[in-house]
């Protein structure tokens, strides 16, 4: 397998008309090669007649202005020219980590072995075959507006060295590096070392695949800005797993926009109540059944329903707790 295929963004181009370029002293124009957020990778072939060579050049074009442009950190990125002589397959392929907007720079070819049809550098039609490999382990959100992890691609030589778990899902997958999850995995829900696998395959109907992706985005620490469905469907991934810090985040998340609204009646905060109890989430538990028991008889509340909804039976000693000090004392 080509080592193109441990970098994110991959693939092969031809670049036309090299010989009538070599003899134009002319670069190749750019080749357009991918598009992610607002730039493009481009390739192009340039021409050195001082030194009689040529070689291909990376880079990376943003569509704004350059300062405004979401230019990923240094990346690993792989250019290597394919031939048919065996003599020149390893001297022709180059391994680097591009800063930012700075061109890469591939292997210099003189004029010579270039034009000379038996080393193979040209097709019959006079075009070079280059493969590309740019790797992006991160990638902006310009809904968010804050840089996420590229989830949707393998971690960098990830296979190799093991340091990769695999999240699948039919035929749908995510991926993330190991030890970034397994810090906050107390409990090995998604990976346990005595299992043969770094495969977590996911339930086919209870967990969507773009709900998984924010709790893992979470779970390693970026901070998006979720509405109260989103955050409520992050967290029955984060109970199922065990995940504290994403419940942690959603809980806070849900009692900052719990805090701000202006309820009429008691549907909403019974109901979170409700799913605070279940999910264990006592922080907002305590504020949706504080405001609900401040209001028993403006929204003309029943003592018994409200105790019943809430599941008195079926609660844990802590969540117990936390009603009992609302009734009793009025505070948690």
């Amino acid at each position: 397998m080509s080592e193109r295929f441990k970098y994110s963004h991959n693939g092969i181009c031809k670049i036309p008309n090299v010989p009538e370029t070599i003899a134009a002293d002319r670069n190749v124009p750019s080749i357009f090669l991918f598009e992610m957020n607002d730039f493009r990778g481009m390739i192009y072939l340039a021409v050195r007649s001082d030194r009689k060579m040529i070689y291909p050049v990376a880079y990376l074009l943003g569509h704004n202005p350059p300062e405004s442009t979401r230019i990923p950190p240094p990346a690993p990125i792989f250019l290597k020219i394919l031939i048919k002589n065996p003599n020149f397959m390893n001297k022709n392929k180059i391994k680097v980590f591009a800063e930012g907007k700075s061109p890469l720079f591939g292997p210099e070819i003189p004029f010579l072995d270039v034009l000379n049809l038996k080393n193979g550098f040209l097709d019959e039609n006079g075009a070079m075959t280059i493969e590309y490999g740019f790797h992006f382990d991160s990638i902006f959100d310009e809904d968010q507006e804050i840089w996420k992890f590229n989830l949707k691609c393998e971690v960098f030589d990830g296979e190799s060295k093991k340091n990769m778990i695999t999240y699948e899902k039919g035929k749908n997958k995510l991926f993330s590096h190991k030890q970034l999850i397994l810090f906050h995995d107390s409990h090995s829900k998604i990976y346990n070392e005595t299992q043969e696998t770094d495969t977590l395959k996911l339930p086919l109907y209870f967990i969507k695949m773009k709900n998984f992706e924010k709790f893992l985005q979470i779970a390693h620490g970026v901070q998006l800005k979720l509405d109260s469905s989103d955050l409520w469907s992050v967290i029955v991934i984060a109970h199922r797993y065990g995940i504290k810090n994403v419940l942690a985040y959603c809980e806070r998340q849900l009692v900052m926009d719990f805090e701000e609204e202006n309820y009429t009646d008691e549907f909403i905060p019974i109901q979170y109540a409700m799913r605070a109890i279940k999910f264990n989430l006592y922080r907002l538990l305590a504020v949706s059944l504080e405001l609900v028991l401040k209001n028993l008889e403006k929204w003309d509340i029943d003592t018994d329903y409200l105790f019943k909804s809430l599941n008195w039976e079926e609660m844990t000693n802590e969540s117990r707790k936390i009603v009992m000090a609302n009734v009793l004392y009025g505070e948690y």
